[in-house]
Protein backbone atom coordinates (compact mmCIF):
# COMPACT_ATOMS: atom_id res chain seq x y z
CA UNK A 1 0.00 0.00 0.00
CA UNK A 2 1.12 3.63 -0.44
CA UNK A 3 0.52 7.23 0.99
CA UNK A 4 1.25 9.73 -1.16
CA UNK A 5 2.30 13.27 0.94
CA UNK A 6 3.47 11.45 4.04
CA UNK A 7 7.17 12.81 5.35
CA UNK A 8 9.12 9.96 7.28
CA UNK A 9 10.69 11.97 10.25
CA UNK A 10 12.62 9.36 11.33
CA UNK A 11 14.82 8.70 8.49
CA UNK A 12 15.67 11.43 6.52
CA UNK A 13 17.32 11.70 2.97
CA UNK A 14 15.97 14.10 1.58
CA UNK A 15 17.15 17.02 -1.12
CA UNK A 16 17.28 20.07 0.02
CA UNK A 17 15.12 22.87 -1.68
CA UNK A 18 12.80 25.44 -0.80
CA UNK A 19 10.88 25.35 2.62
CA UNK A 20 12.73 21.81 2.72
CA UNK A 21 15.02 19.74 5.21
CA UNK A 22 18.29 18.52 3.49
CA UNK A 23 19.10 15.16 4.02
CA UNK A 24 20.29 14.15 7.25
CA UNK A 25 21.29 10.74 8.75
CA UNK A 26 18.67 9.74 11.73
CA UNK A 27 19.29 10.46 14.82
CA UNK A 28 17.00 8.47 17.17
CA UNK A 29 15.71 5.32 16.95
CA UNK A 30 12.04 5.25 15.22
CA UNK A 31 9.22 5.31 17.78
CA UNK A 32 7.42 2.04 17.96
CA UNK A 33 4.84 1.38 16.04
CA UNK A 34 1.58 0.55 17.32
CA UNK A 35 1.32 -2.88 17.63
CA UNK A 36 4.53 -2.21 20.20
CA UNK A 37 6.99 -3.00 17.07
CA UNK A 38 10.34 -1.41 16.51
CA UNK A 39 11.38 -0.25 13.45
CA UNK A 40 15.18 -0.24 12.94
CA UNK A 41 17.37 0.93 9.94
CA UNK A 42 18.70 -2.37 7.59
CA UNK A 43 22.02 -2.57 7.37
CA UNK A 44 23.38 -4.78 4.44
CA UNK A 45 25.59 -7.67 5.49
CA UNK A 46 29.51 -6.17 5.08
CA UNK A 47 30.82 -9.85 4.54
CA UNK A 48 30.42 -13.11 2.97
CA UNK A 49 28.76 -15.83 4.41
CA UNK A 50 30.38 -18.70 6.11
CA UNK A 51 31.14 -21.22 3.63
CA UNK A 52 29.48 -24.41 3.70
CA UNK A 53 30.99 -27.68 4.63
CA UNK A 54 30.41 -30.68 2.07
CA UNK A 55 31.79 -33.43 3.89
CA UNK A 56 27.90 -34.63 5.11
CA UNK A 57 26.29 -33.30 1.64
CA UNK A 58 22.89 -35.41 2.77
CA UNK A 59 23.24 -34.18 6.28
CA UNK A 60 19.49 -31.65 6.87
CA UNK A 61 20.06 -27.97 7.31
CA UNK A 62 18.42 -25.27 9.14
CA UNK A 63 16.60 -23.06 6.35
CA UNK A 64 18.04 -19.35 6.04
CA UNK A 65 16.09 -17.07 8.71
CA UNK A 66 14.15 -14.45 6.46
CA UNK A 67 14.42 -10.64 7.29
CA UNK A 68 11.58 -8.82 8.22
CA UNK A 69 11.93 -6.10 6.13
CA UNK A 70 10.23 -2.97 4.99
CA UNK A 71 10.87 -0.06 2.85
CA UNK A 72 10.27 3.88 2.86
CA UNK A 73 10.53 5.16 -0.48
CA UNK A 74 11.43 8.94 -1.28
CA UNK A 75 10.70 10.42 -4.50
CA UNK A 76 11.26 14.08 -4.82
CA UNK A 77 10.25 16.13 -8.14
CA UNK A 78 12.56 19.10 -8.85
CA UNK A 79 11.73 21.82 -11.27
CA UNK A 80 15.39 23.50 -12.72
CA UNK A 81 15.61 25.68 -15.74
CA UNK A 82 16.39 23.98 -19.27
CA UNK A 83 19.49 22.85 -19.87
CA UNK A 84 20.38 22.24 -16.18
CA UNK A 85 20.59 18.65 -16.20
CA UNK A 86 20.24 17.52 -19.42
CA UNK A 87 23.77 19.33 -20.72
CA UNK A 88 25.25 19.36 -17.49
CA UNK A 89 27.59 16.86 -18.44
CA UNK A 90 30.11 17.32 -14.92
CA UNK A 91 27.02 16.04 -13.64
CA UNK A 92 26.67 13.18 -15.14
CA UNK A 93 30.05 12.42 -15.12
CA UNK A 94 29.22 11.44 -11.47
CA UNK A 95 26.21 9.33 -12.59
CA UNK A 96 26.12 5.36 -13.35
CA UNK A 97 24.42 4.86 -16.14
CA UNK A 98 22.88 1.93 -17.38
CA UNK A 99 24.65 0.11 -20.61
CA UNK A 100 23.27 -1.59 -23.78
CA UNK A 101 20.31 -1.64 -25.54
CA UNK A 102 18.21 -0.38 -22.51
CA UNK A 103 19.96 2.96 -21.99
CA UNK A 104 20.16 3.83 -25.64
CA UNK A 105 16.55 3.43 -25.68
CA UNK A 106 16.20 5.44 -23.14
CA UNK A 107 18.00 8.27 -24.21
CA UNK A 108 16.70 8.01 -27.66
CA UNK A 109 13.19 8.78 -26.09
CA UNK A 110 14.26 11.74 -23.89
CA UNK A 111 15.21 10.19 -20.86
CA UNK A 112 18.76 9.53 -18.82
CA UNK A 113 19.11 7.61 -15.81
CA UNK A 114 21.75 6.19 -13.49
CA UNK A 115 22.58 5.61 -9.80
CA UNK A 116 24.74 7.75 -7.32
CA UNK A 117 25.58 7.48 -4.16
CA UNK A 118 23.98 8.85 -1.22
CA UNK A 119 27.40 10.26 -0.13
CA UNK A 120 26.85 12.04 -3.27
CA UNK A 121 23.69 13.97 -1.93
CA UNK A 122 25.98 16.99 -1.35
CA UNK A 123 26.97 17.42 -4.99
CA UNK A 124 22.78 17.43 -6.06
CA UNK A 125 21.83 19.48 -3.34
CA UNK A 126 23.89 22.19 -4.63
CA UNK A 127 21.92 22.13 -8.09
CA UNK A 128 18.61 22.77 -6.63
CA UNK A 129 19.47 25.45 -3.65
CA UNK A 130 16.37 27.92 -3.47
CA UNK A 131 14.52 25.76 -6.27
CA UNK A 132 10.87 24.71 -4.95
CA UNK A 133 9.98 20.24 -5.09
CA UNK A 134 7.29 17.88 -4.50
CA UNK A 135 8.54 14.96 -2.09
CA UNK A 136 6.49 11.91 -1.38
CA UNK A 137 7.15 9.47 0.79
CA UNK A 138 5.96 5.77 -0.26
CA UNK A 139 5.88 3.01 2.81
CA UNK A 140 5.47 -0.73 2.66
CA UNK A 141 6.88 -4.19 2.02
CA UNK A 142 6.17 -3.30 -1.55
CA UNK A 143 4.39 -0.55 -3.86
CA UNK A 144 2.68 -1.74 -7.34
CA UNK A 145 1.48 0.19 -9.83
CA UNK A 146 1.45 3.41 -7.70
CA UNK A 147 0.07 6.34 -9.94
CA UNK A 148 2.41 9.30 -9.73
CA UNK A 149 0.41 12.29 -11.84
CA UNK A 150 2.77 14.94 -14.34
CA UNK A 151 0.00 17.22 -15.87
CA UNK A 152 -3.81 16.87 -15.97
CA UNK A 153 -6.54 18.00 -18.30
CA UNK A 154 -4.04 18.54 -21.08
CA UNK A 155 -5.89 19.82 -24.00
CA UNK A 156 -4.09 17.96 -27.06
CA UNK A 157 -0.55 17.03 -27.27
CA UNK A 158 0.74 13.49 -29.55
CA UNK A 159 3.68 11.86 -28.78
CA UNK A 160 6.05 9.59 -30.26
CA UNK A 161 8.34 7.21 -29.21
CA UNK A 162 10.59 4.31 -30.24
CA UNK A 163 10.23 0.63 -28.81
CA UNK A 164 13.02 -1.88 -28.12
CA UNK A 165 12.93 -2.88 -32.19
CA UNK A 166 14.17 0.49 -32.64
CA UNK A 167 10.44 1.59 -34.23
CA UNK A 168 9.41 4.77 -34.17
CA UNK A 169 5.28 4.92 -32.81
CA UNK A 170 3.29 7.74 -32.31
CA UNK A 171 -0.25 9.19 -31.83
CA UNK A 172 -2.07 12.26 -30.69
CA UNK A 173 -4.51 13.15 -28.17
CA UNK A 174 -7.07 15.25 -26.92
CA UNK A 175 -8.06 15.95 -23.17
CA UNK A 176 -5.76 13.79 -21.37
CA UNK A 177 -3.84 12.88 -18.21
CA UNK A 178 -0.46 12.13 -18.04
CA UNK A 179 1.19 9.86 -15.35
CA UNK A 180 3.91 7.70 -14.06
CA UNK A 181 3.51 4.00 -12.78
CA UNK A 182 5.81 3.74 -10.30
CA UNK A 183 6.64 0.45 -8.44
CA UNK A 184 8.74 -1.28 -5.95
CA UNK A 185 9.97 -4.53 -4.17
CA UNK A 186 12.23 -6.67 -2.70
CA UNK A 187 14.91 -7.69 -5.92
CA UNK A 188 14.55 -11.62 -6.17
CA UNK A 189 16.76 -13.44 -4.09
CA UNK A 190 18.77 -10.47 -3.12
CA UNK A 191 17.16 -8.55 0.30
CA UNK A 192 19.99 -5.90 -0.40
CA UNK A 193 18.58 -4.37 -3.92
CA UNK A 194 15.42 -2.74 -4.22
CA UNK A 195 13.56 -3.19 -7.71
CA UNK A 196 12.52 0.33 -8.74
CA UNK A 197 10.60 0.57 -11.89
CA UNK A 198 8.43 3.45 -13.27
CA UNK A 199 6.58 3.60 -16.81
CA UNK A 200 4.95 6.41 -18.35
CA UNK A 201 1.60 6.22 -19.53
CA UNK A 202 -1.71 8.73 -20.73
CA UNK A 203 -4.99 8.51 -20.29
CA UNK A 204 -8.09 10.12 -21.89
CA UNK A 205 -10.28 11.99 -19.34
CA UNK A 206 -13.59 11.45 -21.82
CA UNK A 207 -15.38 7.78 -21.58
CA UNK A 208 -16.35 6.05 -24.28
CA UNK A 209 -18.96 3.38 -24.35
CA UNK A 210 -18.48 -0.10 -26.82
CA UNK A 211 -19.55 -3.74 -26.89
CA UNK A 212 -17.73 -6.25 -26.20
CA UNK A 213 -17.69 -9.77 -25.69
CA UNK A 214 -18.49 -11.38 -22.50
CA UNK A 215 -15.83 -13.72 -21.18
CA UNK A 216 -16.57 -18.08 -22.14
CA UNK A 217 -19.82 -16.57 -24.40
CA UNK A 218 -20.64 -15.46 -27.68
CA UNK A 219 -22.24 -12.32 -26.32
CA UNK A 220 -21.74 -8.79 -26.76
CA UNK A 221 -22.48 -6.32 -23.81
CA UNK A 222 -21.98 -2.55 -23.71
CA UNK A 223 -18.95 -1.32 -21.59
CA UNK A 224 -17.87 1.96 -20.51
CA UNK A 225 -14.11 2.19 -21.38
CA UNK A 226 -11.09 4.56 -21.14
CA UNK A 227 -8.69 4.93 -23.49
CA UNK A 228 -5.24 4.64 -22.08
CA UNK A 229 -1.29 3.82 -23.49
CA UNK A 230 1.56 2.38 -21.10
CA UNK A 231 4.49 3.03 -22.86
CA UNK A 232 7.11 0.57 -23.24
CA UNK A 233 10.22 2.97 -22.27
CA UNK A 234 10.30 1.76 -18.24
CA UNK A 235 13.30 3.14 -16.25
CA UNK A 236 14.27 -0.47 -13.96
CA UNK A 237 17.20 -0.23 -11.62
CA UNK A 238 17.66 -3.10 -9.07
CA UNK A 239 19.25 -0.46 -6.72
CA UNK A 240 21.19 -0.89 -3.72
CA UNK A 241 20.28 0.75 -0.18
CA UNK A 242 23.28 3.23 -0.06
CA UNK A 243 22.32 4.75 -3.81
CA UNK A 244 19.88 6.83 -4.98
CA UNK A 245 18.52 6.85 -8.79
CA UNK A 246 18.10 9.60 -10.66
CA UNK A 247 15.46 10.01 -14.13
CA UNK A 248 15.94 13.47 -15.65
CA UNK A 249 15.95 14.36 -19.27
CA UNK A 250 18.06 13.77 -22.26
CA UNK A 251 18.88 16.39 -25.05
CA UNK A 252 16.33 14.64 -27.12
CA UNK A 253 13.86 15.68 -24.58
CA UNK A 254 14.36 18.85 -26.08
CA UNK A 255 11.44 18.05 -28.81
CA UNK A 256 8.35 18.11 -27.31
CA UNK A 257 7.36 14.68 -28.89
CA UNK A 258 9.19 12.49 -27.23
CA UNK A 259 8.68 10.86 -23.93
CA UNK A 260 11.24 13.21 -22.37
CA UNK A 261 9.88 16.30 -24.01
CA UNK A 262 6.35 15.08 -22.50
CA UNK A 263 6.91 13.83 -19.24
CA UNK A 264 10.03 15.54 -18.20
CA UNK A 265 10.03 19.11 -19.53
CA UNK A 266 7.91 21.51 -18.21
CA UNK A 267 7.69 24.51 -21.07
CA UNK A 268 5.98 27.58 -18.87
CA UNK A 269 4.96 30.78 -20.40
CA UNK A 270 8.43 32.87 -19.05
CA UNK A 271 10.45 29.80 -18.59
CA UNK A 272 11.09 25.92 -19.80
CA UNK A 273 12.41 23.58 -16.94
CA UNK A 274 13.11 20.20 -16.56
CA UNK A 275 11.56 17.73 -13.98
CA UNK A 276 14.35 15.31 -12.29
CA UNK A 277 12.84 12.74 -10.29
CA UNK A 278 15.05 11.58 -7.42
CA UNK A 279 14.80 8.13 -5.75
CA UNK A 280 16.05 7.58 -2.17
CA UNK A 281 15.36 4.54 -0.66
CA UNK A 282 15.59 3.11 2.95
CA UNK A 283 14.75 -0.36 4.61
CA UNK A 284 13.43 -1.66 8.12
CA UNK A 285 13.64 -4.34 9.95
CA UNK A 286 10.68 -5.12 12.87
CA UNK A 287 12.37 -6.48 15.80
CA UNK A 288 11.32 -9.63 17.12
CA UNK A 289 8.80 -10.14 14.45
CA UNK A 290 10.41 -12.30 11.17
CA UNK A 291 8.67 -12.67 8.44
CA UNK A 292 7.48 -16.36 7.31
Amino acid sequence: MSHRGFIIAAWGAAIAVAGCAAPKAPTTAPAPTPQGERLVPYVPASRPADPVTEAFPNAPRDARRAVPMGFTVELWEILLPRDSVSRNEAFWKRVDEPAGPEGEQLLKNGVRTGEIPISDLETVRKMIEDRGGKHTSYIGISGKQVEIPIRVDVPEQTVFYRNRDDELVGRSWERCDNFLYFSFETTPRNPDLLRIALTPGVRARERKMQYALVAGRQDRELKTVVDESNYDVTVQADLALDRMLVIAPSVEAHSPLTIGGTFLMNEAASEQRERVILIIPHAYTREGQPTQ
